[in-house]
């Protein structure tokens, strides 16, 4: 059913110009540099086309003609004009090698190239382009021990290049002559795919591997994939275990790698669970779904404010996507070993999904104040529950005088890194089937609220969707102060002793917060009258309106207890 989902989707976005998704015999693939050679074979420069933004250089994207290259350890040079270094130009930065691998590697670079330039030559005959030609004279002339004039070398060692003749736009490998080898499958069928029912080339390997997931092998990880002969049934090896077609595991796996690419906004982190969602049909769903749950903002300002605007619609029932009845699916991955574990798979509507994330936005609605952050995204709440990150400093260990009301997206997202992945997983599956939150999501935010005694406003947020959705408890979005019961009564006694004492004795190192919260909870009976007596002298201590303002609001909360449990 994943692989179906996956191979329509693909069809969907092939039939997309916008969608710029690899057509069949393409791949796509991080280019880190690239060789420019004159029209008569010279080589003129070798450019570094990473991408930087301020951050580590990021390899850019490209189609490239053929199949990912093999992990394997037999040489598999290119036949299209791009390839590693190794196989490229025969070199390898010795510095970034193992003492004990390098002479082995470094030999095994001189084979390479000597692999990928006959591999090149031998298509000379077959390629009639003079660009072709070019590039042929630069291999017969190249020597690897010419790399050390190049610096850049140095950098993009064993990462991927491409050719370019001077004064050219366009690549070697772009060329209808050189890739039209790729574009033909002159295998012929040999059985029946499970995916698409229909007969075909059974691929043995799905050389395009799933890149992306977090904590999972750079070079790409496998979703499908036997290596045991255990694994197999009925003497079929390999894959053939699982029939799955060449066309259908190019289609599925190129789907998935589209969705797990971060600018495209499908996708989101969960823990170690890396989420994927996509429509049947296109629909903007599929952006407001991924903002709502991570918050990411779009690339353009306007877009951001669209998408804010339309969560609010949502959260107020008003949106006409909650009754679009468009299947949506979502797709949880972590990774597991040179394999890609499948940790959850949910399939319903476009507003079936949209109506439970409408159920969990009315669950955290509660008063802010405006520093606090508008919206809670899923990695907001989910840091609530590490425990503190930074320590109380001091001659005397004091809290701070005026802790922050919001955290930054830093520290929160630095956090959310310790929680547990099963909490992040079943909170979000919580959310996508509007069942129960687990309760050891409230156990956690307890337990911080009593180590930090600062309850910010993502936490109380958090605490009140708890108790709405699993204990059916009626708590208002703000203030309520007829509420019957008790505890909610001492709490804003509390409130209001210590917003007093503040009042009272401005610049005060410690409150009663900071010194009696956690026996307040434990022990009402016990604390609350030592802490009413310390309040009579803070109200003393205040003047005119502020001081008749104080008491009157601590009668009327007394009025409404008739004991302390």
């Amino acid at each position: 059913m994943i692989l179906q989902k996956l191979c329509k989707l693909y069809d969907r976005l092939d039939s997309d110009p916008e969608a710029n998704i690899a057509k069949r015999g393409f791949f796509q693939q991080g280019v880190a540099f690239e060789v420019v050679i004159s029209s008569t074979g010279e080589l003129t420069q070798i450019n570094d086309l990473r991408e930087s933004d301020g951050k580590k250089p990021r390899n850019r994207s490209m189609l490239l003609p053929g199949t990912a290259k093999p992990s394997g350890s037999g040489l598999n040079p290119s036949i299209y004009g791009w390839d590693r270094t190794d196989y490229m130009l025969g070199y390898l930065n010795s510095d970034k090698l193992r003492d004990d691998e390098r002479e082995k590697k470094l030999k095994r670079a001189g084979e390479a190239h000597c692999a990928y330039k006959e591999a090149m030559l031998s298509r000379k005959g077959e390629i009639q382009h003079s660009d072709y030609n070019a590039f042929c004279t630069f291999l017969q002339s190249w020597s690897p021990d010419q790399a050390g004039q190049h610096a850049v070398l140095q950098e993009v060692s064993g990462l991927f290049g491409v050719v370019r003749i001077q004064n050219q736009k366009s690549y070697l490998h772009e060329l209808k002559e050189i890739h039209a080898p790729c574009l033909q499958n002159a295998a012929a069928a040999d059985g029946q795919c499970l995916v698409t029912g229909e007969s075909a080339t059974i691929a043995r390997l799905h050389d395009i591997k799933i890149k992306g997931v977090n904590g999972a092998q750079s070079s790409g990880a496998a979703i499908v994939s036997f290596n045991k002969p255990a694994f197999g049934s009925y003497e079929k090896s390999q894959n053939k275990n699982a029939p799955v077609g060449e066309p259908a595991a190019f289609s599925y796996t190129t789907a998935l790698n589209y969705l797990l690419e971060r600018r495209h906004r499908r996708r989101v982190q969960v823990g170690d669970t890396s989420v994927v969602f996509w429509a049947a049909q296109p629909s903007p769903a599929e952006e407001i779904f991924g903002f709502g749950l991570n918050e990411e903002a779009a690339e353009d300002d306007n877009r951001t404010k669209e998408l804010e605007a339309a969560l609010v619609r949502i959260a107020q029932g008003e949106h006409p996507l909650l009754s679009d009845g468009t299947p949506f699916y979502v797709l949880g991955l972590a990774p597991n070993a040179a394999r890609l574990s499948v940790r959850f798979w949910y399939r319903d509507s476009v507003g079936a999904f949209l109506s439970h994330l409408q159920q969990h936005e009315q669950n955290l609605s509660i008063v802010r104040s405006p520093e606090d952050c508008a919206r809670l995204p899923l990695w907001l709440l989910l840091a609530q529950t590490a425990c503190e990150s930074k320590k109380v400093s001091g001659k005397n260990k004091r809290p701070r005088k005026e802790p922050k009301l919001a955290q930054t997206a830093r520290e929160s997202k630095e956090e959310s890194k310790e929680v547990s992945p099963l909490l992040g997983g079943a909170l979000l599956r919580s959310i996508l089937t509007a069942t129960p939150y687990p309760e050891s999501f409230l156990q956690a935010l307890i337990r911080r609220n009593r180590a930090e005694r600062d309850i910010r406003h993502p936490r109380a947020a958090a605490i009140k969707a708890v108790l709405i959705r699993n204990y059916q408890q009626e708590i208002t979005m703000s203030l309520n102060p007829d509420h019957p019961k008790p505890a909610y009564q001492l709490g804003r006694l509390f409130a209001a002793l210590e917003r007093n004492q503040e009042s009272a004795l401005p610049n005060i190192n410690a409150t009663v917060k900071d010194r009696f919260f956690g026996a307040a909870s434990a022990t009402p009976g016990a604390v609350f009258p030592r802490l009413i007596r310390l309040g009579q002298h803070h109200i003393a201590k205040l003047e005119g309106g502020l001081k008749v303002n104080a008491e009157k609001q601590v009668q009327e909360i007394m009025g409404r207890i008739k004991s302390f449990p």
